[in-house]
């Protein structure tokens, strides 16, 4: 669960636990009340007909009723009747005369303590003054008495107040805040641990080091933080691996012609080659050397400049055919100067358009080429076909060359990989990085086939909705 839900839970939780117990408090003190009984025959009092009970009577007695503590059972008698009563013995509605209730009174005087009120007149202690000549309406209160000489009960205060719930709810209320509280502070705390132990480590340059967040039920915002991060190490671990194999693969290509360079250049400097066809020759190959050289820094550049891919914004619409047509006219030319068969069909329309850098995906169509003749024997054969269908364009190289083992085929994309059929020819193993590199930045896609002994096939898959 994220952490901003866990936080507003326990917030709504804070909240509405008090609002309950607070709401519930004068609620339960009113169901329990005996005014609550008192007030409702009251409201019915004044209902009732034939009653010769003025209004300001009727209103002092509201009044005095409002007045009574809860706990005091109460009565109203008036006219051999028994109006309003809280008193279990004695019903609402009763019909009793005074002698009999004098009688009542004095019979459980022994047990309760009786105060007798009428209206119009001072309230008084003395029950036969009282009862037997009552004037108006007659209010009569009782508390239970104390029992004297006897322990007392034990008073069970939880069955008449809110007081014993009221403090169960709240110590419930704070036990599962509590729990709450640390079960999160426990998970932000071990998902900020791992974060600052494994961070540490990879500050200090142990990209190895994977940060492995908690799962399951302890998932959280850190936590995708925490993945987020493992996916941004892992990108760096392995630009750290291509920069790595960059330099390596640069230091160990430009070795060879820069030695040849400088072993030639001495033995002229020192005398060693005087013979002027030898220094002459020595020149020749200094000068091949140089070419050669000059030729893999500008493949250098080139490759970093495809990285940067401000160069997308400068795509356009293009017929692809006269591309077509112009890349295999001069691959034919080049392929009978290496003494290799060609075979080319285009079945591309004449309206094809794509939108694409042209001189970009020139450049990939002749590495490609590059390659298969590099690839190929005399004799062999080279093929450039291109197909379209209403959703896709297809643009197929093959050839009937030496192949490409199994295990080299998942690793002809990388940069300054040679495969191992290819480790005596020239070259620095950028040329298929570069095709990739362009083609998957156009947001199109190549796939390689191949057999050792019998050739290779690569395709070029183009969307017809990026053309």
């Amino acid at each position: 669960m994220k952490i901003r839900t866990q936080l507003q839970l326990l917030i709504l939780f804070m909240v509405l636990v008090p609002l309950v117990i607070a709401i519930s408090f004068p609620v339960f003190q009113f169901v329990t009340s005996p005014q609550r009984y008192l007030m409702s025959g009251y409201k019915e009092i004044r209902k009732l007909e034939g009653l010769d009970i003025s209004a300001d009577d009727l209103d002092q007695l509201g009044v005095l009723l409002k007045r009574i503590p809860p706990n005091i059972e109460t009565m109203v008698y008036y006219n051999s009747s028994v109006l309003i009563s809280s008193i279990p013995e004695i019903k609402a509605g009763t019909v009793m005369t005074a002698v009999e209730l004098f009688d009542f009174l004095r019979m459980s005087s022994g047990s309760y303590n009786y105060q007798l009120q009428s209206l119009g007149m001072r309230p008084t202690r003395r029950l036969s003054e009282s009862v037997l000549n009552p004037v108006g309406i007659l209010i009569i209160c009782r508390a239970k008495m104390p029992k004297p000489h006897m322990e007392k009960e034990p008073r069970k205060w939880w069955g008449q107040s809110l007081i014993f719930p009221v403090m169960a709810a709240f110590v419930i209320f704070e036990i599962v805040c509590a729990i709450f509280l640390v079960r999160l502070s426990q998970t932000i705390s071990e998902s900020i641990t791992i974060l600052e132990e494994t961070t540490q480590k990879i500050a200090q340059g142990a990209l190895d080091t994977k940060i492995a967040p908690p799962k399951g039920k302890n998932a959280n915002e850190i936590t995708s933080l925490a993945e987020s991060l493992e996916k941004m190490r892992g990108s760096l671990k392995d630009n750290q691996d291509r920069r790595t194999k960059f330099i390596m693969g640069i230091s160990h290509d430009l070795r060879t012609p820069v030695a040849l360079i400088k072993g030639y250049t001495e033995a002229i400097t020192d005398g060693v080659v005087t013979d002027m066809d030898k220094v002459k020759g020595s020149l020749s190959i200094i000068h091949t050397k140089a070419d050669q050289l000059e030729g893999m820094i500008n493949d250098l550049i080139n490759y970093v400049k495809l990285n940067n891919t401000d160069w997308l914004q400068t795509l356009e619409f293009v017929y692809l055919k006269p591309i077509l047509v112009e890349f295999t006219g001069s691959a034919a030319a080049t392929a009978e100067a290496y003494k290799r068969n060609i075979h080319v069909r285009i079945d591309v329309g004449p309206e094809t358009q794509v939108k694409m850098d042209r001189n970009l995906f020139s450049r990939a169509l002749e590495n490609i080429y590059s390659n298969a003749l590099r690839y190929t024997r005399d004799g062999d054969s080279i093929s450039v076909e291109a197909d379209e269908t209403e959703d896709e364009v297809f643009i197929r190289i093959s050839d009937t060359g030496i192949g490409i083992g199994e295990k080299d085929l998942k690793r002809i994309w990388d940069i300054f990989y040679r495969g191992t059929n290819s480790r005596r020819e020239g070259g620095m193993g950028i040329g298929l990085s570069v095709v990739k590199t362009i083609i998957d930045t156009h947001g199109w896609n190549i796939d390689v086939t191949s057999t050792l002994g019998e050739g290779t096939a690569f395709t070029i898959t183009i969307p017809r909705n990026t053309a």
